[in-house]
């Protein structure tokens, strides 16, 4: 019987992670299939080491007409390709749990058009990067991708914004609030207030997610951001995976955000019953509602790059 107990609790731990890191458990052939790099786009294959020596591939996409300059006992040459202004911002990218990496790269793309650089981050376990996906991992996963650029003489000169889809958005969350006077602006694409409350909804585990242990609780993380970095909540009408009220609700607790960090369990709890709100601006945080947009197309949706264009005007950038 003790054996029986045994196998059923490494079911539990890894069957969970299969389901919410699925890709990070496909074959070769699998995550190799329809790899297709931008072209005529300056795309730099990156190795970031995380705090736990986990080699990271990532990929770092830079805007037209940028160029990092090149100098010599600390005088810069005096050669015309070199010379550039420097980009918008640095955009940070985290993908969701169904992707890898490269398959972000037309919506990167789309941030180089508008002036920024981008660095996509492939956490442990996805893409070629070596590891396994955890919810402590892709933390560390993420503040890596963040040290990386601010320990870099050009990169560190412009602003950041974090842009996260899905369990992305939750990753993004989580790296402003530990790091908020490193981040200009936070971007997220139909995200979840938490595994658990998206587990609910689905029949035969629904009284299951006392077992979850990969919780990636946004709802509580986001009250640590302080209401000075403002955010842009993208959401998809008709998201099959992640219903809509999700971002509604977090949109909700993105209002009262700083004051509210050490709100007690009981005024959390009243804030995830009571019916969201349909979101509208404040300030310079925006919240979109993309219609016709489902779980991994609203990118592609009228009305998604004009919003973040001037949600990166309201930034000043």
């Amino acid at each position: 019987m003790p054996g029986l107990f045994n196998v059923l609790g490494k079911f539990l731990i890894y069957g969970q992670r299969l389901c919410i890191y699925p890709s990070a458990f496909d074959s070769e052939d699998e995550r190799n299939f329809g790899i297709c790099f931008p072209d005529n786009v300056d795309t730099e294959d990156l190795t970031i080491t995380t705090s736990d020596n986990i080699a990271l591939k990532c990929y770092f996409l830079r805007a037209p007409n940028y160029r990092r300059h090149t100098s010599i006992a600390g005088q810069r040459l005096s050669i015309r390709t070199v010379t550039s202004a420097a980009a918008r911002a640095i955009v940070i990218m985290f993908h969701g749990n169904g992707y890898h990496a490269w398959l972000h790269f037309s919506s990167a793309q789309r941030f180089l058009r508008l002036g920024c650089d981008v660095l996509v981050v492939s956490y442990r376990g996805y893409g070629h990067s070596l590891g396994k996906p955890t919810e402590k991992g892709l933390r560390r996963d993420a503040q890596a991708a963040l040290e990386y650029v601010l320990a870099d003489a050009e990169l560190s000169k412009s602003r950041i914004v974090l842009h996260g889809h899905s369990l992305g958005g939750a990753v993004a969350i989580d790296l402003v609030a530990r790091n908020p006077d490193k981040i200009s602006g936070l971007i997220v694409e139909n995200t979840f207030l938490s595994i658990p409350l998206v587990a609910k909804e689905i029949p035969g585990i629904r009284h299951l997610t006392f077992i979850i242990n990969q919780r990636w609780e946004s709802y509580r993380r986001i009250l640590k951001i302080p209401k000075d970095i403002p955010i842009l909540m993208l959401s998809g009408k008709d998201d099959e995976v992640v219903p809509e009220w999700h971002m509604l609700k977090l949109w909700d607790l993105a209002s009262i955000r700083g004051e509210g960090k050490d709100m007690k369990k009981s005024e959390i709890q009243f804030r995830l019953e009571r019916d969201g709100r349909e979101g509208s601006d404040r300030g310079k945080d925006m919240f979109k509602t993309i219609v016709g947009g489902t779980h991994a197309d609203t990118w592609t949706r009228s009305g998604y790059w004009s919003t973040v264009q001037t949600f990166l005007e309201r930034l000043d950038l």
